[in-house]
């Protein structure tokens, strides 16, 4: 007997080789090198009151991410974003959080060479996702600095959104060890970077400022 509301289009809507199907359905082969060796890259945009924030920066962003990991898709910007609006037409939402995946693809037997691969796009759209609830976001939350250090821009630029996270979810795990929500990384020479999900603003004098690097 299947869980029929895993069905329901509003709890989310992929596209998986060609194909709409419901989130809960949507699945990547295990030997995806973006699902073994984290070789993937990906962008978010947002619908809002039924229309997406800044979709085509997006998807430059994407592209530009891509290009970074040196992956490319026989797809054009318009055709990626007739592929976004409809997983978001069939979802039926007026508020989503819509995602677009590049992974490297499974590479041909017998080799590790990246260069073998064949892209594989992937894209789903579910009902926006808040950080915070409402409380937290009129009260503020409660943050760490968190001992551990982010991956330094030397090893892989933080401007190409990568799957890499488990030096977020280390700090994750240090905010609720003490008492807090999220936690803020460090550079390992005393400045801060990003979180989990989020930037860090300083407003300073009607100045608005942000880490320049990490």
């Amino acid at each position: 007997m299947t869980d029929r509301t895993a069905h329901d289009p509003a709890l989310g809507i992929a596209y998986v080789n060609g194909s709409y199907m419901p989130l809960a359905e949507a699945a990547i082969p295990l030997t995806d090198r973006g699902f073994v060796r984290s070789d993937a890259t990906y962008d978010v945009t947002h619908v809002w009151k039924g229309r997406f924030f800044r979709l085509d920066d997006h998807i430059e962003r994407f592209l530009a991410s891509m290009r970074g990991l040196r992956m490319s898709l026989p797809l054009s910007k318009a055709e990626m974003a007739d592929v976004l609006i409809e997983c978001v037409r069939r979802t039926g939402l007026r508020d989503a959080y819509v995602q677009m995946t590049c992974t490297r693809g499974v590479p041909p037997a017998g080799t590790r060479d990246p260069r073998l691969c064949q892209n594989r796009f992937y894209a789903f759209a579910q009902p926006f996702v808040w950080i915070a609830n409402d409380e937290q976001r009129c009260d503020g939350l409660k943050m760490v600095v968190s001992s551990v250090q982010r991956i330094p821009p030397e090893s892989l630029d933080p401007r190409i959104k990568n799957f890499h996270w488990l030096d977020l979810t280390m700090g994750i795990f240090e905010a609720y060890d003490k008492d807090a929500i999220v936690a803020v990384l460090n550079d390992g020479k005393g400045n801060v970077t990003e979180g989990a999900g989020f930037n860090v603003f300083s407003v300073k004098g009607n100045v608005i400022t942000t880490p320049d690097r990490g």
